[in-house]
């Protein structure tokens, strides 16, 4: 199991930072579809297990916070793994995160975060 970083860059007007504490999802209306799918395939890389096909889905982003006097915050993003096993008719979900940390420059905002596939496989 090993954790690996995603990175992404999103424009974004320093003035809708504070209105996303009260509606963090709302930040994926300033990501591209592009970038969400880059995402999920990043997600899919680091799982061990692939088994089911799984497929990433229900994005939602939570505990939104910016520190306006240092240009940068933390937010979580947080999603569905669904996996449906063809050979068996039987399907499965589990959840997860990536806990991002971001600076704003240029408005452009510059979020990392590190993903760890959890599955024990052993």
């Amino acid at each position: 199991m090993e954790t690996k970083e995603y990175r992404f860059e999103t424009e974004i007007n320093p003035e809708q930072l504070e209105s996303l504490a009260g509606n963090p999802s709302s930040l994926l209306n300033h990501i591209s579809k592009e970038e969400l799918d880059k995402l999920s395939w990043f997600i899919f890389d680091v799982l061990g297990d692939k088994d089911g096909s799984p497929e990433v889905g229900n994005i939602q982003v939570s505990s939104f916070k910016y520190d306006a006097d240092k240009n940068k915050g933390t937010f979580r993003m947080q999603f569905d793994i669904d996996r449906k096993f063809c050979c068996s008719d039987m399907g499965s979900c589990s959840n997860d995160y990536l806990d991002f940390n971001f600076s704003i420059e240029n408005n452009q905002l510059v979020a990392t975060g590190s993903y760890f596939d959890w599955t024990l496989n052993n």
